[in-house]
């Protein structure tokens, strides 16, 4: 069988870019690798009429079965593309979203020191913390989950990636100690699926730990109760404040948030921006 033959079946059963990635992931030499550079999907059409070995073929064929069930194609290779780096993922985990990298992006554009502290609520894999220790090497990064597991594949990533993020476990600031504070920027990216939203696609999200996805309260529970923890640690426990959220949610998010005491600086995309240092908490 050649690799365009193979294509040409594994189409009917997914979609054709994840049938592709598949196909550059066995049939490429050196893992998709060449020359120590990654293949993009280029390669396929010049070598269409190689011919396959049975064994690889049957090893693609496993994971377009398992693509088929609805497996995200990150649980089956087992990492995710975050900003430009790989990011090992398991079920335990929320698979990196693209538009979490709006984040990184909005962090970028604020007025920061050279030497920022930064806080992230809620890790997970630990491609936000990791990206911006990556992205600023002067930076101090410190990160929490109330998940061991998910702390373990945030440490892994942390290693791989060398990136000195320091981690503690513990629900959003419960557990963080009291002299841990001052951050330039805290980001959070909670679980703010509401089960309700009719336009869930289950099927996909069915592989993905419920915990790192769904909240009570039109999904914004756990912000609301970050906001008042926050609000309980003072005032100078951090300047900026960044939220990602669906944009359905974003109006109810800035007027709970405003009601205790942040500014709005700026909505874009899922993100959003507060200051949490110019306003006097509201008693």
């Amino acid at each position: 069988m050649t690799i365009s033959e193979w294509l040409a079946e594994a189409r009917t059963r997914i979609d054709a870019l994840d049938t592709e990635l598949i196909a550059v992931r066995f049939f490429a030499p050196g893992d998709s690798v060449v020359n120590g550079a990654e293949v993009d999907r280029s390669w396929l059409a010049a070598h269409g009429e190689d011919e396959i070995f049975a064994d690889l073929a049957t090893l693609a064929n496993e994971m377009v079965a398992r693509r088929a069930s609805g497996e995200p194609l990150a649980h089956i290779f087992g990492f995710k593309e975050f900003y430009g780096r790989k990011f090992k993922v398991s079920p335990e985990v929320l698979i990196p979203r693209p538009e979490t990298e709006g984040l990184i992006e909005l962090i970028r554009g604020l007025d920061l020191p050279e030497e920022p502290k930064f806080l992230e609520i809620g890790t997970g894999s630990g491609c936000i913390a990791a990206t911006l220790a990556a992205e600023c090497p002067r930076a101090k990064v410190v990160a929490t989950d109330v998940s061991e597991r998910a702390l373990e594949m945030a440490r892994v990533n942390n290693v791989v990636l060398g990136t000195g993020v320091e981690f503690y476990r513990g629900d959003l600031l419960e557990d963080l100690p009291d002299d841990v504070g001052g951050f330039d920027v805290l980001v959070a990216n909670l679980p703010y699926v509401d089960e309700e939203w009719g336009w869930l696609d289950k099927r996909t999200l069915n592989f993905e730990p419920e915990l790192a996805l769904y909240a009570e309260d039109g999904g914004l529970a756990l912000y609301k109760k970050l906001i008042l923890q926050m609000k309980a640690r003072g005032e100078e426990f951090a300047r900026y404040i960044v939220f990602e959220a669906d944009p359905c949610q974003h109006e109810a998010l800035i007027r709970f948030a405003e009601e205790n005491g942040l500014l709005l600086v700026k909505a874009e995309g899922f993100g959003v921006v507060f200051r949490g240092d110019l306003v006097k908490s509201v008693k």
